[in-house]
């Protein structure tokens, strides 16, 4: 969040604080459902919930790419959103998420930034135009649009996209390849210079070369901060 980091004069923006994640003893249960009947019935709602994560601890230190594997149905993504703190509404959760060594509870979404599986952007807009755009909307008011264009400049230098910043990215004659618009992905929240990034399976559906080069932007991002 650039409006709770000091600008640097020597530099467009301060890289954010370095922080530690780390998750102790998280178990996850889905709430039973309460039907209309249910009331009637003396059956213990703690014993009729079913477990998700069984006793999951980890860290994840600054610096550090992490990569949480498993087979389908592990419970991958619900350790992610337990991280992030989203979409749990219909889970118990127990255990601590710390972020250098404090409870994290909803501030980590103001300092995280969250990559989802599937890219959602505007096709007949040029990848400048989209990071523009989502410079417009993310970054914090105190910057004025000047600095906001020289951020999307480093940004799109950083992650690579040079070669395409003026193509569409959806065109039916030409458009940006998968590893490109993954790379896009990744650059419209390093905008605001997260301190924590979390991806949903951010090779997934790219072939070996283009995933080898998202893991390889990745592991810069990591040892960058």
């Amino acid at each position: 969040d650039y409006g709770n980091v000091p600008k640097d004069p020597k530099s467009s923006f301060d890289p954010a604080d370095r922080v530690t994640l780390s998750w102790r003893n998280v178990n996850v249960f889905v709430k039973p459902q309460r039907g209309r009947f249910r009331r009637f019935f003396k059956k213990n709602d703690v014993s009729d919930r079913k477990q998700l994560l069984h006793g999951v601890s980890g860290e994840a230190k600054a610096g550090q790419l992490l990569a949480i594997m498993g087979s389908s149905g592990a419970g991958k993504t619900t350790l992610l959103n337990v991280l992030t703190n989203r979409n749990l509404r219909m889970l118990d959760i127990e255990g601590d998420v710390l972020v250098n060594g404090h409870v994290a509870g909803d501030s980590i979404s103001r300092m995280s930034a969250y990559i989802q599986q599937e890219d959602l952007f505007i096709g007949t807009l040029t990848v400048k135009e989209h990071l523009i755009f989502q410079s417009l909307l993310r970054m914090d008011e105190c910057y004025s649009y000047k600095e906001r264009l020289r951020r999307v400049e480093e940004v799109i230098v950083e992650l690579g996209l040079s070669k395409c910043a003026d193509t569409m990215i959806g065109a039916e004659s030409k458009c940006i390849s998968g590893g490109q618009a993954k790379r896009l992905a990744f650059a419209s929240e390093v905008l605001t210079n997260p301190a924590l990034m979390f991806c949903d399976e951010p090779t997934s559906g790219l072939d070996s070369f283009m995933a080898q080069s998202v893991v390889q932007v990745l592991q810069d991002m990591a040892k960058g901060g």
